[in-house]
């Protein structure tokens, strides 16, 4: 059996550097993930939910932004069905700042009017991975990109700024 005394011991050095951590200043982050997710939150709100991810609605929008030492596509997430498109998980609709559905994700979960995709910056692919309805891509009030069930714009002209759906 193990003495208190010599728990306390064995405690002692984590509590120190727990205590020598948090006592730290805070440094400048040398993450531009997480420089990103900053700048996002501090212009559009939301809640940080992953490393590289903000959420708003209660995760009806999440925007999930790609490493940039990396250009390739997304994982796909698991138990995806055959109405995904690219990345996009199925039931859902997604803006990515890269073409052919790489870069950053904008994940929608809800259609309401005028979702707004200026938190990605510029929107360069579209999919709409719904097995129902359609997803229309607007730059002001005219229509650039129409996508039915389950279909994807590999490569979409710039200034898209919202999109509907139906």
């Amino acid at each position: 059996m193990i003495s208190r005394k010599f728990m306390s011991l064995l405690a002692l050095p984590l509590v120190v550097g727990a205590v020598a951590l948090s006592a730290s200043p805070a440094a400048a982050s040398t993450d531009p993930t997480q420089d990103q997710v900053d700048a996002v939150i501090a212009e559009f709100g939301g809640t940080q939910t992953a490393s590289n991810e903000v959420t708003w609605d209660d995760g009806a929008v999440v925007l999930t932004i790609a490493p940039e030492s990396t250009a390739s596509r997304f994982s796909s997430p698991s138990g995806i069905t055959a109405f995904s498109v690219g990345s996009c998980p199925s039931g859902y609709f997604c803006a990515y700042s890269g073409t052919s559905y790489t870069g950053s994700r904008l994940t929608f979960s809800s259609c309401t009017t005028g979702n707004s995709v200026a938190a990605l910056g510029t929107v360069r692919s579209l999919a709409n991975s719904r097995g129902y309805g359609t997803v229309r891509a607007y730059a002001g009030w005219s229509t650039v990109a129409t996508l039915g069930p389950n279909t994807g714009a590999a490569s979409v002209s710039a200034g898209i700024d919202k999109l509907n759906c139906s």
